[in-house]
């Protein structure tokens, strides 16, 4: 199988172990430290050299970042092309696609990645980037990263490869596709959530410093997964307790109710290593999406020492 890993042995006791380069696609951008950026990391651990390729991003908007190494053995690139809105016409996501396939085989070719494997979430535009990529000879491997089975048909069917990282998601489509699922662990938290590194920027600390506690901290934006009407009654049911989320709005309007800017992963354990604060994971049940997923907050709660408290979902049971 051209996807196994690569080994000679140099003597009976000993093994070197050679992995391909990679290309890994995400639907945010670097600093998120979602899935497809702690993939990055962790096949960079490992001895590959990865071109990391942020959200595309219009021309006509923010420029693209040029390419740059982040890490070791991490090279980012924003590519650009007209606009994600443009992808609902099929014409004009196969236009957009091949302008983005061009940036990345540049990329590649500037880099000298020996036969990349093209990893890839199920973020809009890669379906079409994903066809594009696999016309060119690239092998494919999906990451499904949610239980949202439908959304991952056609990226599992494109695929040489899909790794399920929800339990569920991983028995359905191994029941669709066979041995083409794999089941792949949730990334634990990087090596910088350490207590020793990183400091946040001084008003950040003092904000939080200022919020009574205990403190019921929400790792990053407030979005669909959280089921705001548990929020509401624990917050009104104790005004002492102290709601933090990071860059998302205030959406129920409640005085015990903090949003602080967000912050680079490696400023987390200074903001939040300290006593008061609790990891809180007040997930939307009633959600399939929600109920199955493995969230990687409570990796970076566990990092930095933190208590947590959540809704059942399945993992957490």
């Amino acid at each position: 199988n051209r996807f196994d890993r690569r080994i000679s042995c140099t003597n009976a006791r000993t093994a070197r172990v050679h992995l391909r380069d990679a290309i890994v696609m995400s639907g945010w951008n670097w600093d998120a430290l979602n899935v497809p950026e702690r993939l990055a990391l962790a096949l960079a651990d490992a001895g590959a050299r990865v071109l990391y390729c942020e959200n595309p991003v219009s021309f006509l908007g923010p420029s693209g970042r040029p390419l740059h190494e982040v890490q070791r053995n991490v090279f980012v690139l924003r590519p650009v092309f007209l606009g994600h809105r443009l992808n609902r016409y099929s014409r004009l996501s196969k236009l957009q696609a091949f302008v983005l396939r061009q940036q990345i085989v540049r990329a590649v070719k500037a880099l000298g990645l020996k036969d990349p494997v093209f990893f890839y979430p199920h973020a809009e535009y890669c379906c079409s980037l994903a066809a594009e990529m696999k016309d060119r000879g690239f092998d494919l491997v999906h990451i499904c990263m949610d239980y949202e089975i439908p959304d991952h048909l056609e990226h599992v069917r494109l695929s040489d490869i899909t790794f399920a990282i929800p339990e569920a998601a991983f028995l359905e489509l191994q029941r669709l596709f066979g041995d083409k699922i794999r089941k792949l662990p949730q990334f634990a938290a990087p090596n910088s959530l350490d207590r020793e590194r990183g400091h946040a920027p001084a008003s950040q600390t003092i904000a939080i410093s200022e919020i009574p506690t205990p403190r019921l901290v929400y790792l990053g934006n407030v979005e669909g997964r959280v089921n705001l009407e548990i929020v509401k009654q624990v917050l009104e049911l104790h005004p002492e307790w102290h709601f933090v989320s990071f860059g998302s709005a205030n959406l129920l309007l409640q005085p015990n109710w903090h949003v602080l800017p967000w912050v680079p992963q490696d400023c987390w354990a200074g903001l939040l290593a300290a006593d008061g604060a609790i990891g809180f994971l007040p997930y939307d049940c009633s959600d399939p999406k929600n109920l199955h997923c493995v969230p990687l907050k409570l990796f970076d709660y566990f990092a930095l020492g933190l208590p947590v408290v959540g809704t059942p979902i399945t993992y957490l049971r």
